[in-house]
């Protein structure tokens, strides 16, 4: 099991004032949760993203630079688990440029799923890309290590 991450775990900076916040739904059930809330400490270089998880939110931040990316909202459900409620996305423009509510919220999920559940998904991109700039995508959003892609190949035709 890996270790808990705190506020105090990696050096790391608020969210700016410039946000923009998305009502967004989605449901995690309670062993999940566990999981969510342990959140991630980056172990390497490659590590691009620090994830904790205090007071009902879930705080993203790139590793390198400290910045806080993203914060969603997780609350307790009816049936035992949780869910998401509000994500606020980092608005300002010298910290992080992307723009694209869908793009953003696939983003989140992914992290959520690669990093913290440990599941397999593909990493979303921001529009239409050749395979040269998606792979420059991943290296800049995910580092090197392998992500959660496959690739598969037709053989003898079946």
């Amino acid at each position: 099991m890996r270790p808990r991450a705190t506020a105090q775990s990696w050096r790391i900076k608020p969210m700016p004032a410039q946000t923009h916040a998305l009502l967004i739904a989605g449901t995690y059930s309670s062993q999940e949760m566990q999981q969510i809330a342990l959140g991630f400490i980056p172990v390497d270089q490659q590590d691009r993203w620090f994830l904790y998880f205090a007071d009902g939110w879930l705080h993203v931040h790139r590793s390198w630079t400290g910045t806080c990316i993203f914060q969603l909202q997780l609350t307790p459900a009816e049936d035992g688990g949780f869910q998401t409620e509000t994500l606020i996305v980092n608005r300002d423009p010298a910290e992080y440029r992307m723009t694209d509510d869908e793009y953003n919220v696939a983003l989140v999920s992914y992290l959520i799923d690669h990093l913290l559940l440990n599941r397999f998904a593909e990493l979303p991109l921001p529009g239409k890309m050749s395979d040269a700039d998606a792979a420059r995508h991943r290296q800049h959003v995910m580092g090197s290590k392998p992500g959660g892609s496959i690739r598969l190949n037709i053989v003898n035709g079946q």
